[in-house]
């Protein structure tokens, strides 16, 4: 018998990986729709569909690990014939990956002010990724064996290459107008900070895993490790972009800090402890603009009670910036 590592090993190890990250977006799209968030209905009817195109490929994945590693056990020779559900997985992963990137796209769209070129360039990649995935399913049930795959070469590259510069083109962008978003505020420009990473991780993460799935391809056309990496593509992509949506909340909670109160009189006495149970420490807001705001107010002519007020930073990345705002 010959070895089977590099067939049904990386094949039951990608499928493996895959329903665990399945598994990750059953949790994270729970949380999105019970947080109680503020989308519009036809955003929320497209999370779920995306959601059920996920458990759909899931279901597939489970078909294709069975055929191979039960129902063909003592049958090698199966392993020269692609199975259905390897075929349709191809176009489930193309449609999902291309709803993906429209919602980025848009997301560009309205953090540039509307920048047209940009906007197009990401959606032209993204629906020649689509056409290619389309193409290649429909090919694919005409070839016979896993040898003939070279026939779709061509394609197959196309696929990887054109979904590898889509996730990079929509990554360095987000970057880039977030990073022009700053406005020199401590807080703001953490948060924007935090978005830059979560964009870099979204389009990294999968051009990586589209990098590898491609270059083993390439390397090693014969065998089944490019298709262990194709496996886990969709479920990336998703899992990046709802882990986004789900950060939501918890950024804007970093924004809703109470306003600052200082008591003059306590910080002019040493022998009076500052009370940290009934005044709020300062963070962002003071660390950066230490100013008092429209008016201060005395209640005694010697200063010894002297309120001082800060306002919240109101140019924050929610509510300042409306193309920012709108986008996330």
């Amino acid at each position: 018998m010959p070895a089977f590592d590099n067939t049904l090993g990386s094949l039951l190890v990608g499928g493996l990986v895959a329903m665990a990250l399945w598994g990750v977006t059953c949790v994270q799209s729970y949380t999105y729709f019970t947080h109680g968030n503020k989308d519009r209905l036809a955003f929320k009817n497209m999370i779920a569909f995306l959601w059920l195109l996920d458990t759909f490929d899931s279901i597939l994945n489970c078909h294709i690990l069975y055929f191979y590693l039960v129902s063909n056990y003592l049958n090698p020779l199966s392993l020269l014939v692609p199975v259905w559900s390897v075929i349709i997985h191809v176009a489930v992963t193309s449609i999902s990956n291309f709803i993906i990137r429209s919602m980025f796209a848009l997301r560009v769209f309205r953090l540039s002010g509307g920048n047209i070129p940009v906007s197009i360039w990401i959606m032209s990649i993204s629906l020649t990724d689509l056409i290619c995935g389309i193409v290649i399913t429909a090919k694919a049930f005409r070839i016979g064996s896993w040898l003939e795959l070279n026939t779709l070469s061509s394609l197959m590259y196309l696929n990887f290459a054109a979904g590898t510069a889509s996730d990079l083109s929509v990554a360095v962008t987000l970057c880039y107008l977030l990073r022009r978003s700053r406005t020199g505020f401590i807080r703001t420009d953490s948060l924007i900070k935090v978005l830059m990473m979560y964009s870099v991780n979204t389009g990294m993460i999968v051009a990586i895993d589209a990098s590898l799935g491609m270059i083993t391809y390439i390397i090693m056309p014969h065998n089944f490790i490019f298709l262990g990496f194709y496996l886990l593509l969709s479920k990336l992509y998703l899992n990046s972009y709802l882990a986004s949506l789900n950060a939501r909340d918890d950024l804007r909670g970093k924004l809703d800090e109470p306003v600052v109160s200082i008591h003059l009189s306590q910080m002019s006495d040493p022998r009076q402890r500052y009370d940290t149970e009934t005044a709020t420490i300062p963070t962002f807001a003071a660390e950066k603009t230490f100013a008092p705001s429209n008016s201060i107010t005395r209640s005694h002519p010697k200063l010894d009670t002297v309120d001082i007020n800060f306002d919240r930073e109101r140019d924050d990345a929610f509510s300042s910036k409306p193309s920012l705002g709108a986008a996330y």
